[in-house]
């Protein structure tokens, strides 16, 4: 079931997605009747530098913001076309600089049936996240999916992450290596933070998730559903390829915070803890890498 929270886009943006021919077309309709627009999508109107839509879209960059409008950037090409090609219906709109040149792209938006707008180098930049704007953009309506714990098989279960990066690489571990959900808990960073979402490139929607998840309280419906819930640590006597194959059935891979590790009151209460091999010389590995070997060597066992 997909869990969507909604926001009223014309309300926000002072149009319509059906009847806005651009994002400046928030004017009377009077005006529009008189005298129709040329293009499907003007540029941007030199007298409306700074609407109050582009300041909406520029308090996306913030958790506050988001939650108040239901809305996230999807900030680049790779993420924009990932989006647009697999869940085009949160799609609200697609920004561009007015000198984006990727005709490529703009077909593959085109054939989406979704509508691209023009905005100004001042106005990319202040609605992009990132201090090198990747001229190019899309806001979309926060949705997530739950992961099914009856039909799943591997669950990644996140405590405290802090790193956006990481986070967004572990979504893309989960998708790369068929994760079926992840559960992020308490103190962990925004999935729909901008840079989880570019870190992820995109496809961390493919990966059902829930989050602000008590993850000892979580623990109780995995053990009912058959995981194995398992920790890492460097003292582990033994590596995930040795669980059992009951334990490997269901598997519940536990990681922690980047620079203190998982929380000791969550991780003691593990069925199995395990250790990646690797030279003595090295402390730990960066907790996206780890996860990346982690769901490679469950991958390799299933064959």
């Amino acid at each position: 079931m997909k869990t969507t929270l909604k926001t009223t886009y014309s309300k926000t943006f002072g149009h319509s997605r059906d009847e806005a021919e651009d994002p400046w077309a928030g004017r009377a309709k009077k005006l529009e009747k008189e005298k129709p627009a040329k293009k499907a999508a003007a540029p941007a109107k030199r007298d409306e530098e700074d609407p109050p839509w582009l300041k909406t879209i520029s308090s996306l960059a913030t958790e506050k913001g988001r939650e108040k409008e239901g809305l996230f950037l999807a900030e680049g090409e790779r993420v924009v076309l990932e989006i647009a090609g697999h869940h085009r219906d949160l799609v609200q709109g697609i920004y561009v600089d007015e000198g984006f040149d990727n005709e490529e792209l703009r077909e593959k938006i085109k054939e989406a049936r979704l509508r691209i707008h023009a905005l100004t180098p001042p106005q990319m930049k202040q609605a992009s996240s990132v201090v090198s704007c990747p001229g190019i953009f899309a806001v979309c309506r926060l949705a997530s999916e739950k992961p099914n714990y009856d039909t799943a098989r591997i669950i990644t279960l996140v405590d405290g992450i802090q790193d956006p990066g990481n986070l967004g690489s572990i979504f893309r571990n989960a998708t790369g290596f068929g994760i079926c959900g992840i559960i992020l808990g308490r103190g962990t960073v925004d999935p729909f933070n901008p840079k989880v979402v570019r870190g992820s490139s995109g496809c961390f929607l493919r990966t059902p998730f829930e989050t602000g998840i008590d993850l000892k309280e979580r623990f109780s419906l995995l053990r009912q559903k058959g995981f194995c819930i398992v920790a890492t640590s460097p003292h582990a006597k033994k590596s995930i390829t040795e669980l059992t194959p009951r334990q490997a059935k269901k598997v519940a891979i536990l990681i922690g915070n980047e620079g203190s590790g998982t929380n000791k009151q969550v991780s003691e209460l593990a069925d199995e803890w395990v250790k990646i091999p690797m030279e003595n010389t090295l402390e730990s590995l960066n907790v996206a890498v780890a996860h990346g070997i982690l769901c490679y060597q469950i991958a390799q066992m299933r064959g």
